[in-house]
């Protein structure tokens, strides 16, 4: 479990979108997988001050307790050197800190329900054995007008107990009537100076595709050749739910509710996608999947 350099982008990203404020909720303790010098870069290029991370770097708060601890900053530190929110977290013991105490495998009791105005997800659910239950309890414990990034294995990937598409997250928030969701894909395919710790490709996901004639399902599969992850950030509505189960894309039909055609809602807002400067030619680019559901934003993410 851990913020790595893709998911602190998406945080900082939303940050700059909207502040993060109020109660902040980690699912399990995060290592954070990024060196200090590109979380400053980071931070130069959100245009945040550095002056609390600068501090924090001077007096060693550095992560020792941590499975995967990389003497770099705690995660409460990270988020207290641009954020005033309460840091909370979540885990089914106390183990590494939690403060909050609950197995996401079980629904959540009524006084965590509509307690947090932002979650993050480092890759949990890619360990649990019920999502369906995780991603409706992350749900009840947001606020409405709350948010939730999500960073999830999409491909094979050593120690995955699950994998997720980016169709089933998009489903779930679409049908369940959050205001907005964001879908990305990243693929890294070089190693890195960490297991965790690598640059990848970055696409945006849509539930609208072109069906082709002839379409090679194994070629499509050998297009994927590193480590796929899906990252999300949804936003909670006063109207949400969070009972409601998406079916397939493949087995929509007139007595089902088409929850694609929120994508169209979600295109208007005003949250705008992330942005890359060092772009490949598109021409060049093989889509995952050989698939238009991606769309290619950029390299070096």
């Amino acid at each position: 479990m851990g913020i790595n350099k893709q998911t602190l982008s998406l945080i900082l990203h939303e940050n700059g979108y909207r502040k993060i404020e109020g109660k902040y909720l980690s699912i399990g303790k995060q290592t954070v997988n990024v060196d200090i010098n590109k979380i400053k870069t980071l931070f130069h290029k959100n245009k945040l001050a550095t002056e609390k991370l600068d501090q924090i770097i001077t007096n060693q708060h550095y992560d020792k307790q941590t499975r995967h601890a990389s003497d770099t900053i705690l995660d409460h530190d990270l988020i207290s050197s641009f954020s005033n929110a309460e840091y909370n977290c979540l885990d089914r013991s106390d183990y590494e800190g939690a403060t909050v105490i609950h197995d996401m495998n079980n629904p959540v009791i009524n006084d965590l329900k509509e307690k947090f105005d932002f979650i993050y997800n480092g890759s949990c659910m890619d360990n649990v054995f019920d999502p369906v239950m995780f991603i409706r309890n992350t749900t009840q414990l947001l606020k409405p007008g709350g948010r939730i990034i999500h960073l999830e294995c999409a491909s094979g990937f050593p120690g995955a107990f699950l994998m997720y598409s980016p169709e089933w997250f998009f489903s779930y928030y679409a049908i369940n009537n959050f205001v907005d969701c964001k879908v990305y894909v990243t693929i890294g395919t070089e190693e890195g100076e960490t297991v965790y710790s690598y640059d990848t490709d970055l696409y945006s996901w849509n539930p609208f595709f072109t069906r082709k004639v002839g379409y090679q399902y194994i070629e499509a599969c050998k297009t994927v050749t590193g480590a796929m992850h899906v990252m999300i950030i949804a936003e909670k509505g006063k109207e949400s739910t969070d009972h409601i189960n998406p079916i397939q894309m493949q087995y929509l039909d007139d007595k089902e509710v088409d929850w694609r055609k929120m994508y169209y809602q979600y295109k208007k807002s005003k949250r705008p996608l992330i942005k890359l400067d060092q772009i490949k030619d598109p021409l060049k680019v093989t889509l995952p999947y050989l698939s238009d559901h991606y769309q290619y934003i950029g390299s070096g993410f």
